[in-house]
């Protein structure tokens, strides 16, 4: 079977995102039960309720393709297509029906993220980008600041909790050098950041595929950076800390500032 061109595929990802937006906003204003998995973090009904349908959607419209999910784990990963759900990012926030969280939907061609969705349900904001296609924010092309400096920069940096001790001075040592610090925005962030209101985006070492693989062509499409804290490309393979920027400039200036410190914390 042949491979189906990217825009047939952000078709599917919108139709995709189009459910998930309907089962979370039915269960957010629904009443608020959390529920806590084996590893002590959150689950809701959404989370549940989401991957199974676009699971189901997914196995219908492109049979020959690999899923992993969140909840539900992989299948056939070893494929050329594999689609990454997080069907809410964000699941505390989420539980306790506050508003920043996200739907993220990505696709991998041979372990790359070539195409990503960052869906926000409540305030219907869907930032979509496909490689070579670009990225908008409900149809309207986006682009990122082209900010280069890190004395000029706003600068989101995650739940200052998720950083282990050893991580937690580079990652105040770029808060001290920024502009302006926001805290905690999670994958709004670096929707954010492809829209030009946000320069530099930092997530400690607790993320995971279907945390990340979204994120990538989104920020890339914008014309940002966004690696590991060791400067690696992120792939389907990729966990633990990364690093987002505007510019190619900026992120060499963030990552020169994370890899000064000790790196018995680089994964």
């Amino acid at each position: 079977m042949s491979a189906p061109p990217l825009d047939t595929c952000l078709d599917t990802a919108h139709h995709l995102a189009d459910i998930a937006g309907a089962i979370a906003r039915e269960v957010w204003f629904g009443p608020a039960v959390t529920d806590f998995k084996a590893d002590g973090s959150a689950l809701t009904e959404a989370d549940t309720r989401i991957e199974t349908r676009l699971r189901e959607v997914l196995e219908a419209r492109h049979p020959d393709h690999g899923i992993l999910g969140e909840e539900f784990g992989g299948a056939a990963l070893d494929r050329e297509f594999v689609w990454v759900i997080d069907p809410i990012d964000g699941t505390r926030q989420f539980g306790a029906r506050l508003m920043n969280f996200g739907v993220l939907i990505a696709l991998c061609h041979r372990g790359r993220p070539v195409l990503g969705i960052i869906d926000q349900p409540l305030a219907g904001a869907r930032y979509a980008a496909a490689e070579g296609l670009g990225v908008t924010l409900n149809g309207t092309a986006i682009a990122a600041r082209q900010t280069t400096a890190l004395s000029q920069a706003t600068v989101a940096i995650a739940n200052p909790a998720s950083f282990p001790e050893e991580m937690r001075e580079p990652a105040d040592a770029i808060a001290q050098a920024a502009r302006m610090t926001v805290y905690d925005g999670g994958c709004l962030a670096y929707g954010a950041l492809a829209r030009g209101q946000i320069d530099l985006c930092l997530n400690g070492p607790d993320l995971d595929p279907h945390d990340i693989c979204a994120l990538v062509p989104v920020v890339e499409q914008a014309g940002g950076t966004i690696t590991d804290w060791e400067g690696r490309a992120l792939t389907l393979a990729s966990e633990g800390a990364i690093l987002a920027a505007a510019t190619p400039a900026l992120h060499a200036q963030a990552l020169d500032r994370l890899t000064r410190h000790d790196p018995v914390w680089i994964p």
